[in-house]
C-alpha cells in the first residue's frame, strides 16, 4: 500500500543535478540511436545488468533490484542538453535566428514541462513525493539529451517559415539512486523522435510543444509503470 501523497514545492531545494553517467556515454550518445543495443555492455563499471526487453531502449539495473524498502520519491528536476552544434546547423541558412538566450529558455521551459508531467503522474500513481534525502528515499534523476529542434520558433524565425515533417527528436536519460549512499540502482536511456505528420506543414511553437509533450508523457508512464511493476513484483503482490 503506497502512502498517501504530500505536494512537493515545485523547485527542489537540491540542486546537484549533474549527471555524471551522462559524461560516460557521450560518445555513445554521438551515434545515439545509430548504435546497435547489442554492442552495448552487459554489465556496467557499477555492476548493473542489462535488463531484456524493456519499454526503453537501454536499461541496466542492480541484480535482484528490490525498490519496496523505499516509500518516499525525490525527483530532481530534469537538466536538458542540446545535440551538439545544433544552434550552428539551424542558423546556417538563417542567421542569428537562435540565441544562446532562445536556447535557454528552450531547456528551462522543457524542463519544466517534463518535471511537471512527472509529478503529475507519480502523484497519481499515489507515491509520497519529497523534498529531502533520508533512509527510505528513492531518488529519481531525469535528463534530456541531444535535444533537437527541427524549426524552432522564435522573434526571430518568424521572418521566415519554418517548413517540416517532425518537430524534432530527443533522448531520455533516467537514474534512480539511493539518497543516503548515492549508488545508482537502475539507469536507462531511450530516444524518441516526433512522428505524428505525415506530411510537411508549418511549425510553430503550440505544435512543438504538443510534440514534446506527447514524448515526455510516454516516457513519464513508463517510469510510472516501471516503479509499481518493481515494487509489486519485490512486495510478492
Amino acid at each position: 500500500m503506497k502512502p498517501a501523497i504530500t505536494h512537493p514545492e515545485t523547485r527542489m531545494r537540491n540542486t546537484k543535478c549533474l549527471i555524471s553517467f551522462s559524461l560516460i556515454l557521450s560518445g555513445i550518445l554521438l551515434s545515439f540511436p545509430l548504435i546497435a543495443t547489442n554492442e552495448l555492455p552487459q554489465v556496467t563499471a557499477e555492476g548493473l545488468e542489462r535488463v531484456p526487453d524493456t519499454r526503453l531502449r537501454v536499461v541496466y539495473a542492480e541484480p535482484g533490484i528490490d525498490l519496496s524498502t523505499y516509500s518516499k520519491l525525490l525527483l530532481i528536476e530534469p537538466q536538458v542538453a542540446f545535440r551538439k552544434d545544433w544552434r550552428r546547423d539551424i542558423n546556417r541558412n538563417n542567421p542569428f535566428t537562435i540565441t544562446p538566450q532562445d536556447m535557454q529558455n528552450i531547456r528551462t521551459e522543457l524542463a519544466a514541462m517534463f518535471y511537471e508531467i512527472l509529478i503529475s503522474k507519480l502523484e497519481a500513481g499515489n507515491y509520497f513525493l519529497v523534498k529531502e534525502q533520508g533512509e527510505d528515499v528513492l531518488i529519481i534523476r531525469p535528463a534530456i539529451l541531444d535535444l533537437n529542434v527541427n524549426a524552432p520558433d522564435t522573434a526571430r524565425a518568424t521572418t521566415t517559415r519554418s517548413l517540416s515533417r517532425s518537430a524534432g527528436d530527443m533522448t531520455l536519460y533516467l537514474e534512480l539512486r539511493d539518497s543516503v549512499t548515492g549508488d545508482i540502482l537502475a539507469k536507462a536511456l531511450d530516444y524518441q523522435a516526433d512522428h505524428s505528420n505525415v506530411t510537411t506543414f508549418v511549425r510553430d511553437n503550440t505544435r512543438n510543444e504538443q510534440a514534446a509533450r506527447r514524448i515526455l508523457d510516454q516516457w513519464a508512464q513508463i517510469l510510472l509503470s516501471g516503479l509499481d511493476e518493481t515494487m509489486r513484483v519485490a512486495s510478492g503482490s
